[in-house]
């Protein structure tokens, strides 16, 4: 029986290497029936079976074969890869701790070990193994990866780039470590060497649609636009369905003065891949957002037309094309017979609500954004709506979801030391930020109009200025959320955490906006926050000694397109220094005015930080 064990045994291994993976588990049967506990078939059973996805037969001859031989490295190392691939983390840490404890020098075990540790954001532990791997294997990218990225996770930014500097010195041509560094500069500010990187990453064969957006951004703050915007067109020929890489390709065409019409590769990638719902969604919402309305109508019916499915997005801009043709009755009935197909889609329940406050049909949309908030209470964009709703109907709860009074809070932002006034320190951020503007029109996404808005996060970018900025808001932030009610039901107040400190205020964006003579914001709220901001970085002579109200803030006035020709409930007087902030979801704009001077802020939203 020796004898013939040996030689199955050798059929088994050659079938493997041959990829013949059910002779092998066929095989691998047969010896089980006259030796029933023979390890290496048991383990080899559990190979062949990983390799065609039998998960259930993987499990069962990994599992005997560890109860015969439960130190037996290959065995942990490959169960524990396998166990992490399929939904197990926690026990592949397991068997992968005790491979590390029975051999610590084996690079592959330490890589899978941080791998899995990585996946459980347990990224101390996963730091430590990657940075063992590293120091036996220093060619291997993989390893350096996974500590970059944790040290990145752990909030040690300074030691991530130094991980994947110190990896270029051993792999030199690796381009994904290039990118890797690409990544890590650009999200410190640093889009010089970021912009370098990625080019280097590209040349040695790094493709990706991130790589495009990436580095089209960073030639936005380098203050290249144009450049910026053929760099992301240019990624669209590889990638011509990747919609966010055509949503920064479209706004950086429109916001760069670029020629051509910004919309045609994305209407182009739509007709190009019919089947592809999001692409025709994406180019129709660009031209709703560009007021091509004409355009618009034409592009919908085509998909319309078209073999694209009927996505419930794209059957609601069908009922909103009807509803803004003036044909309200068949724009209820198409949406009540969308509901009723498509029940649970809460997206649909959203655009009927704001459909049916422009038909002056308000307790119906309320009960429309109930449902929305059944689904999530803290839903900015449906809490800003039923406010509008309420205040249709007349209701008083409106007083209850949104005071215009009591949640609006205004504090003066302290200024750091070194400065003789509030003025001198002001008027120095005012000129960092001028330097940050680098487009010559407004996002067309956003509430903007008559002036620039900076791109990404602001608060990454590495001048002083900006990071003294930064840590003076903080304290601002966390002296108006000392007056916040604790232990409150409401929606608004409920998430505020007690105690909350200037080092725990979470930043979900922050940008800043330079307004020119005429500018203003459209009447928004914010999707992504809890607490909205805006802080008067410069305010122009004729707002700051103005007799009316040209260049205040506003709140409580929806958006303009619902028609609804609602007054604002409430304004305040922007001053220098001035911080507001208002619930996220809280209707406001800025009142138009007129000058020569800019008028500069910096926005920002916040979320709880225990959430």
């Amino acid at each position: 029986m020796q004898q013939n064990i040996r030689q199955d045994l050798q059929t088994i291994q050659r079938q493997l290497m041959a990829g013949q993976f059910q002779a092998a588990i066929a095989l691998c049967r047969r010896v089980l029936a006259y030796a029933p506990n023979e390890p290496n078939t048991l383990y080899m059973m559990g190979v062949a079976a990983a390799q065609l996805g039998d998960a259930q037969t993987t499990r069962a001859a990994f599992d005997a074969a560890l109860k015969v031989t439960p130190d037996r490295l290959e065995l942990l190392l490959n169960y524990g890869n396998f166990l992490r691939e399929t939904g197990a983390p926690e026990r592949s840490v397991e068997l992968l701790t005790r491979a590390s404890q029975l051999s610590p020098n084996t690079a592959a075990v330490r890589q899978s070990l941080a791998t899995t540790l990585f996946r459980l954001e347990r990224f101390k532990e996963a730091l430590s193994n990657a940075e063992v791997s590293v120091g036996l294997t220093p060619t291997d990218v993989v390893s350096w990866e996974l500590a970059a990225g944790a040290a990145q996770r752990l909030g040690e930014s300074d030691r991530a780039l130094s991980l994947v500097r110190d990896a270029l010195v051993n792999i030199p041509t690796s381009p994904k470590l290039h990118y890797a560094l690409g990544q890590l500069s650009r999200e410190r500010g640093d889009f010089g060497t970021a912009n370098k990187a990625y080019e280097q990453a590209r040349s040695l064969g790094f493709q990706s649609a991130d790589l495009y957006r990436n580095n089209a951004e960073s030639l936005l703050e380098l203050g290249r636009p144009l450049e910026a915007a053929a760099f992301a067109l240019e990624g669209l020929t590889h990638f011509p369905s990747d919609i966010p890489l055509h949503q920064v390709a479209t706004r950086l065409h429109v916001e760069s003065g670029a020629t051509g019409d910004p919309v045609a590769a994305l209407v182009k990638a739509a007709r190009a891949e019919r089947t592809n719902a999001a692409l025709w969604e994406t180019a129709i919402g660009f031209l709703k957002f560009l007021d091509r309305k004409e355009d618009e109508k034409r592009l919908l019916a085509e998909a319309l037309a078209s073999v694209s499915p009927k996505s419930p997005a794209l059957l609601s801009l069908e009922a909103i094309a009807r509803g803004d043709e003036g044909d309200t009755q068949a724009m209820m009935a198409t949406y009540e017979e969308l509901l009723q197909r498509f029940p649970q889609d809460v997206g649909l329940k959203f655009d009927f609500g704001i459909q049916l406050l422009k038909a002056s049909a308000p307790q119906r949309a309320n009960n429309l954004f109930d449902a929305v908030l059944r689904e999530n209470p803290f839903d900015q964009m449906a809490l800003g709506f039923k406010s509008t709703a309420l205040r249709l109907m007349g209701d008083d709860r409106l007083n209850d979801l949104v005071d215009h009074e009591a949640m609006v809070f205004q504090v003066d932002v302290p200024i750091p030391d070194g400065y003789s006034s509030r003025s001198e320190y002001f008027s120095e951020v005012a000129a960092v930020l001028e330097t940050l503007h680098h487009t010559h029109a407004h996002p067309i996404d956003q509430s903007v109009r008559g002036g620039t808005q900076t791109n990404g996060f602001l608060f990454r970018i590495a001048h002083p200025v900006i990071k003294q900025l930064e840590q003076q808001i903080r304290l601002a932030v966390a002296e108006a959320l000392h007056r916040f009610p604790t232990g409150s039901a409401h929606p608004f107040w409920r998430r505020h955490f007690a105690g909350t400190q200037a080092e725990d205020v979470v930043f979900s964006g922050a940008w800043s906006v330079r307004l020119s003579a005429q500018g203003f914001h459209t009447n928004h709220m914010h999707p992504k926050g809890w607490i909205s901001s805006a802080l008067y970085i410069a305010v122009p002579d004729e707002v700051s000694g103005a007799t009316d109200d040209a260049g205040y803030i506003q709140f409580g006035a929806p958006e303009e397109k619902l028609g609804l020709d609602l007054p604002p409930i409430r304004t305040i007087k922007p001053e220098v220094g001035s911080l507001v902030l208002f619930p996220s979801y809280m209707w406001h704009g800025t009142i138009p005015f007129s000058s020569e001077q800019p008028r500069i802020t910096v926005a920002f939203d916040i979320v709880p930080h225990n959430e």
